[in-house]
């Protein structure tokens, strides 16, 4: 299947590494030494763009005649698995790949409520920042892949849980700003 996709910037080892730091204390003391296997799995995502327009509050408008009002684009990155979204630079890059069917996971959520996640983030994000009144609305949206190395420790066995760590492999960290 042919995918449009972040170019994978970290190597294995640079994946291995991490993996064997087992993210936190508690993952250390829970996957001890056992064996760590890497898989490069690409999950969906969406890359939306907006229109932001920003018009006077009611009270001010009856002081202040002047009417205006502003417009602004805003790009916003919502993965497709946790519906999280983030603000998105404008200059990403990106490349068409093939890949199997069995190295893609798809998104649970439907477009609209994507879309929804991505507009509430960008509001939250502008708004204090902006002291008038906003009205956001879609543009564009495109589907996105992100590579990930999936670290797997130990064996999948039938019937046991099976601990894994997802590494980001486009050199992207997206992180929850509050």
């Amino acid at each position: 299947m042919k995918i449009k996709c972040f170019p994978i910037t970290m190597d294995k080892t640079q994946a291995l590494k991490i993996a064997e730091g087992r993210g936190n204390l508690l993952g250390r003391l829970l996957l001890g030494g056992k064996k760590i296997s890497l898989r490069v799995m690409y999950l969906e995502s969406r890359y939306l763009t907006y229109e932001m327009t920003y018009a006077d509050n009611p009270l001010v408008s009856l002081f202040k005649k002047d009417g205006r009002v502003d417009r602004q684009k805003i790009r916003v990155m919502v993965e497709g698995t946790t519906c999280s979204a983030a603000y998105a630079p404008d200059n990403l890059n990106f490349v068409e790949k093939e890949v199997a069917e069995n190295d893609i996971q798809l998104t649970y959520y439907d477009d609209q409520r994507l879309t929804d996640a991505g507009g509430i983030m960008a509001k939250r994000m502008v708004r204090r920042r902006v002291g008038r009144s906003l009205t956001i609305r879609p543009l564009e949206m495109e589907k996105i892949f992100r590579p990930f190395y999936i670290a797997i420790y130990g064996d999948m066995v039938e019937g046991t849980k099976v601990r894994y760590l997802p590494i980001a492999a486009d050199g992207n960290d997206v992180t929850r700003c509050l």
